[in-house]
């Protein structure tokens, strides 16, 4: 399937005056409760914690202001859902309303379900007037839209900052690799591990390396991903992808990451910072509200970008991969359609956005989330990237990556090597 041509480098933030103008004019919600279909859906989604719950209450909203309407939640941990929903999906019995990423180089991303029928199509034309053109990429497919985002975050770093502070540990947007890896050893000493890595979950890695390509790749070429679907360049080839995982290696060996890091699983990271044993992890920048609401409030994160190696300016990547699609094989596909085209409208997206602690769709650079500050000169066009899994032929050569980044770690693999599983992968 052809994907529609939206240069992701304009996935930037908007000012507080063209935020506005660009979640102007949604179209209203059909009446989605004729009772014509059935009126009872279910909707599946993956959490990482308990307090990850921003759309039990978007279903929730909806069905307030849809009565007759009720919408079954579905949760499953993020280890096992790509799989069982693509399971599901194929089976006929999946759920009626799915959370999803963008693109095609991700799992569960919407393309390929989308190619393979598995998808409900859109109203695009609503859409279209709904949703700002620099978010629209990695959901439109064909010209046809198969899902929609649910919110615009960032792909880097939550650190406890005030825990930096207190225990000495001097890192900021500026912060290089080489003077945090200077730093690791006298905190590791101290019983802290200034970054956490989930290693036995190819998905955590696989977050982690993009972060480090940021600088080393997409910033002297954003267009390398192009370059790599037309056969000019290849993973093995990219002295920026060499210094990415480099830049991981090195970390490691300086003692930046937790003991055992490469077999760890996500609970080490979310107990670790909860714990005050652990400074820092890579996930999406919703994980700030998470941590925060898991705790009661007593966690106060910040959003970083991974830091560059000397010499290289750090770039943050910013996406609008998150989002939820419907089934194909629905048996009320009018609800469906109405409630993922409803939750794209300017109240849902800035609902969303207040809970999950992320940007609404749109963006706006006037009241940014506490948590963007030490970041927010990066949230422009020039300091920012889009995250580049989403533009990858298949989910293959993420996890590539992941299983990758733990190989080089337990020295089991070389970078070499991981590269070129990575070119294989891509085909």
């Amino acid at each position: 399937m052809a994907r529609k041509q939206v240069r992701r480098s304009t996935l930037v933030l908007a000012t507080s005056a063209s935020a506005a103008l660009l979640l102007a004019g949604c179209a209203g919600s059909a009446d989605a409760g004729d009772g014509e279909e059935p009126q009872t859906i279910t909707f599946a989604y993956s959490i990482a914690a308990d307090a990850q719950d921003w759309y039990e209450q978007l279903a929730q909203s909806y069905m307030d202001s849809h009565p007759g309407v009720t919408i079954e939640i579905q949760k499953y941990g993020l280890d096992g859902y790509p799989s069982l929903l693509n399971t599901q999906l194929n089976a006929g019995n999946g759920p009626d309303v799915f959370y999803t990423l963008s693109g095609t180089g991700q799992n569960p991303s919407v393309g390929p379900l989308a190619e393979a029928g598995l998808v409900l199509p859109l109203d695009t034309e609503v859409l279209e007037e709904a949703l700002p053109e620099a978010v629209q990429a990695g959901w439109v497919f064909d010209g046809t839209f198969y899902g929609v985002p649910t919110s615009v975050q960032v792909n880097g770093l939550v650190v406890n900052g005030p825990l930096a502070e207190e225990s000495g540990i001097d890192w900021t947007a500026e912060t290089s690799v080489e003077d945090l890896a200077a730093q690791c050893g006298d905190a590791a000493d101290g019983g802290l591990a200034v970054l956490g890595l989930a290693g036995a979950v190819p998905t955590a890695p696989a977050i982690t390396a993009p972060g480090f390509a940021a600088s080393t790749v997409y910033a002297p070429e954003p267009d390398w991903n192009d370059q790599r679907a037309a056969g000019d360049t290849t993973f093995a080839a990219s002295d920026g992808w060499k210094d990415a995982l480099q830049a991981i290696k090195d970390l490691y060996d300086a003692g930046c990451m937790q003991p055992g890091a490469e077999g760890a699983g996500f609970d080490a990271l979310t107990n670790g910072v909860a714990g005050g044993t652990m400074l820092a992890f890579a996930a999406p920048s919703s994980a700030t509200v998470t941590l925060s609401n898991a705790s009661g409030g007593a966690l106060k994160m910040d959003v970083l970008p991974m830091p560059a190696p000397d010499g290289l300016d750090p770039k943050i990547l910013l996406t609008s991969t998150d989002g939820i699609a419907g089934n194909a094989k629905t048996e009320s596909p009018e609800l469906v359609k109405d409630f993922i085209q409803w939750s794209a409208e300017p109240e849902q997206a800035a609902m969303m956005a207040e809970i999950q602690g992320t940007l609404p769709l749109g963006g706006d650079t006037a009241d940014l989330p506490e948590a963007y500050q030490s970041s927010q000169e990066l949230l422009t066009a020039e300091g920012t990237r889009p995250y580049p899994p989403v533009d990858w032929p298949n989910g293959a050569v993420f996890d590539a990556l992941g299983t990758g980044v733990t190989g080089i770690l337990t020295g089991q693999l070389t970078i070499e090597q991981v590269l070129k599983s990575m070119d294989t992968a891509w085909g």
